[in-house]
């Protein structure tokens, strides 16, 4: 039963890898190739003219990938400034009103994404004088915000009170209750809504394109138009290459666990 049991959990894996692993593969091929026609298996010729037109100046992939990386940082650092203390409020802290203000956090979810964005693109037009970096961020945090103050509202919630009131009691501040406290133990959870948030950043299209009128072209800007005319080599080599940020960002993710499990493993020993 038991060696049952772990062939099935193999097997569960092995096709979960699959399903994320086999649609990469037709990508690959169609970067290397202009023509796959049906039924055949493989592509009969084979060139570089997709890879060599994304790092051509006409392609402007590096332009792509830095604005992207730009703003998705922007949105990273907004979600834990402000994020961050509206989780820790709303999950310890009784106060009138919590309720609907936790609703009216979460409402990007619920309402209609063109709506919330040509919403706020009217608050940046009064603020035209700001880089259009910081206009296309405050998009990018209204769609990827809930997600955050979820995931750190539902860890504080586990955390309690009981430890930072026994570090007040022992006359600890509010910085070193934070930083001592409540850091490591939300790291977890702060990591992988950190990189949530990043991988939504870097996907939005509509957001980004409605707030810098087109101007600031982001990875998803640059395909778009490429996969609305069907040239499938093109976006492949995009694709490809927008996968690559986020490969170094997961890795960094799990990294960055590791560290923090063999630090709290330390201290635990």
């Amino acid at each position: 039963m038991e060696k049952l049991k772990k062939v099935s959990i193999w097997l569960f894996f092995l096709f979960m890898g699959l399903f994320m692993i086999l649609p990469i593969i037709p990508l690959i091929f169609w970067s290397f190739t202009k023509l796959w026609p049906w039924p055949q298996l493989i592509p009969e010729t084979f060139s570089l003219e997709s890879w060599k037109y994304l790092f051509s100046d006409t392609g402007r992939a590096f332009e792509g990938l830095f604005n992207s990386l730009v703003v998705m940082i922007l949105t990273v650092v907004g979600n834990i400034l402000l994020g961050l203390p509206a989780a820790k409020s709303l999950s310890q802290r009784e106060f009138f009103g919590r309720g609907l203000a936790f609703i009216v956090l979460l409402s990007p979810l619920f309402i209609p994404l063109t709506v919330s964005i040509m919403g706020i693109h009217g608050i940046a037009i009064q603020l035209d004088f700001l880089p259009d970096y910081f206009h296309v961020t405050m998009a990018h945090m209204l769609v990827t915000m809930p997600y955050f103050i979820v995931m750190l509202w539902y860890q504080y919630k586990l955390l309690g009170l009981k430890l930072q009131e026994a570090a007040f009691s022992l006359g600890a501040g509010s910085m070193k209750t934070f930083l001592w406290i409540e850091l490591p133990l939300i790291t977890p959870a702060l990591l992988l809504a950190c990189l949530i948030v990043s991988i939504i950043s870097l996907s939005q299209y509509l957001p980004t394109w409605i707030m810098s009128g087109g101007t600031l072209l982001t990875l998803p800007l640059i395909i778009f138009p490429y996969a609305s005319s069907g040239n499938a080599s093109i976006v492949s080599v995009y694709s490809i290459w927008f996968f690559l940020p986020v490969f170094i960002l997961v890795s960094l993710y799990f990294v960055c666990m590791k560290i923090h499990h063999k630090k709290v493993s330390g201290h635990g020993g």
